[in-house]
């Protein structure tokens, strides 16, 4: 592990900032720091926002905040993340397993988010459920258009 944190991105009503979630570390440093509050993009905690709690997978973590790891496998010379498969390529070794997941065009929320691969064993930050609406993270879904279905 190089370092613990947590996830960060742009609200989720921001017309502007991030189209990235942010792993941010848990003791930030800083250098020159520029104080204006106008026009200057901001980051938030990211909350996973899960169907209102109904859907079985990973409902524990309903408006909890995402937290986050950057990781390095020294034995490991490239890494790569295919979506839509749970089994590698043959000669490759799997590190761990998730769902994709994004930002969302729900209610008045929009804008493009970065897609992540959240692990199915994901934890919540300790003491988080409170619900602040910082930015959001859905679960993705594949539709027939464009794709084809079957398989998608």
């Amino acid at each position: 592990r190089i370092y613990y944190g947590r996830a960060a991105g742009s609200r989720w009503s921001a017309k502007g900032g991030t189209s990235d979630y942010l792993c941010l570390p848990e003791t930030p440093q800083y250098g020159n720091y520029y104080s204006s509050t106008v026009y200057l993009p901001e980051l938030y905690g990211v909350e996973y926002d899960l169907d209102d709690g109904r859907t079985s997978l990973l409902r524990h973590l309903y408006q909890t905040e995402m937290p986050c790891v950057l990781c390095s496998v020294s034995t490991r010379s490239k890494m790569i993340m295919i979506p839509a498969r749970y089994q590698c390529p043959s000669d490759w070794n799997s590190e761990y397993s998730g769902y994709l997941m994004s930002g969302a065009e729900y209610g008045n929320r929009f804008g493009r988010k970065a897609t992540i691969c959240v692990d199915e064993t994901s934890e919540a930050v300790p003491g988080s459920g409170a619900n602040t609406n910082p930015a959001s993270a859905f679960f993705m879904r594949a539709v027939c258009n464009g794709l084809p279905c079957p398989p998608y």
